[in-house]
């Protein structure tokens, strides 16, 4: 067998995004599993955030399937409102009128359908385990829920609408990632990164609008948040000296949590989701 190198495609990467990872030029010459994880998820362990937050949201699918009610008439193993809602579901009036806050934290554990189950599981093995090479379980955890609920948090101020946040979870960790490659980039490097998120945002808002997705508020809310963390927050790769720009992050975190919370209790009147339907 050849010696192992990294794929030409990806010559044009940063270096401190393949130390210590396993990139085979032929794929031919590992096995199908080892081929899929060296391409798709480098970095996911049994022992890893990744594996252990994605069973705690598995293992409490199927105890919301033992404990819970379906309802019939949509997807398969489509949870019912008093189920979603008894487990964590999120929506502004709860969090306003009933002062339910925990369910901007809860909201990001549940799964509406099995179909969303497995799509936000995969985008959650490959996104988070590659975030999680660069920091260690605890400020990867951290930073899943602070992303998280900033997600929450925009979208209470936009929509009366129910919903299961994980998705905002995963995309702040994509922010974050984008924040990553820009500090340990070359100026060069950082503005072709720069541009490539911009068009990740513009097709994210394109498909949100034409598939009327409202949770496209939630999404843009923790990816900025996870960009500024990523810009500000020192990896294992680098130490990070910029202390004003550090500052003028946490500022603008601050800001904006302060900022969201503000509007949301001085102005929003959300009106009980089933008014809606």
């Amino acid at each position: 067998m050849q010696g192992s190198r990294r794929h030409p495609e990806l010559d044009n990467m940063p270096d401190f995004l393949f130390e210590n990872t396993l990139i085979l030029s032929d794929p031919r010459e590992e096995n199908c599993y080892s081929t899929i994880k060296d391409y798709c998820c480098p970095n996911f362990t049994l022992a890893s955030f990744t594996a252990i937050i994605s069973l705690i949201q598995l293992s409490l699918f199927i105890v919301m399937c033992f404990l819970g009610d379906f309802n019939l008439q949509k997807t398969i193993l489509q949870f019912s409102d008093e189920t979603l809602d008894t487990f964590g579901r999120c929506s502004a009036y709860n969090v306003k009128y009933k002062l339910e806050f925990y369910r901007l934290l809860t909201c990001l554990f549940i799964f509406n359908n099995v179909k969303d189950l497995c799509g936000e599981l995969l985008l959650q093995v490959i996104v988070v385990s590659m975030a999680e090479k660069f920091i260690d379980k605890k400020t990867t955890l951290f930073l899943y829920l602070i992303t998280g609920v900033a997600g929450s948090i925009t979208f209470i101020v936009f929509y009366d609408q129910n919903f299961e946040g994980n998705s905002f979870c995963v995309f702040g960790m994509v922010g974050l990632i984008f924040g990553f490659i820009i500090q340990n980039s070359q100026q060069d490097e950082a503005r072709q990164v720069i541009m490539q998120v911009t068009i990740f945002i513009l097709i994210i808002g394109i498909i949100g609008f034409f598939y009327k997705n409202s949770l496209i508020f939630g999404i843009y809310g923790s990816f900025l948040i996870g960009i500024i963390i990523g810009l500000i927050q020192p990896t294992q790769n680098r130490i990070f000296y910029r202390t004003k720009m550090k500052f003028v992050g946490l500022g603008v975190i601050f800001m904006y949590f302060t900022g969201f919370i503000y509007i949301f209790f001085s102005f929003r009147m959300p009106s009980h989701p089933i008014e809606q339907q």
